[in-house]
């Protein structure tokens, strides 16, 4: 009759099942807090010191794409250094 895309709440209720399963698995493993909370911090500053990494990698190509090392075109409308009084 009609065709319908469900793909988004599937994909949605895959993702909180997962935060849910991951959640009870911290909940219920068999290590002390202080072990739990010391792997759990480990984890987010591995996390955050990738994410600095990608930021700073994107950066860089950001910058070698805006200013690539190669001969500088002059601007519209100024004079050129290309000799003959401008003429071109």
């Amino acid at each position: 009759m009609y065709d319908r895309d469900d793909s988004a709440p599937s994909l949605l209720s895959f993702l909180i099942g997962g935060i849910v399963g991951a959640s009870l698995t911290c909940l219920l493993a068999p290590q002390s807090g202080i072990a739990l909370r010391r792997r759990i911090r480990e984890g987010v500053d591995d996390r955050a010191r990738r994410g600095r990494e990608a930021a700073r990698r994107l950066a860089a190509t950001g910058r070698a794409v805006a200013s690539p090392s190669g001969p500088k075109v002059p601007e519209p409308g100024l004079p050129t250094d290309m000799g003959g009084g401008g003429r071109g």
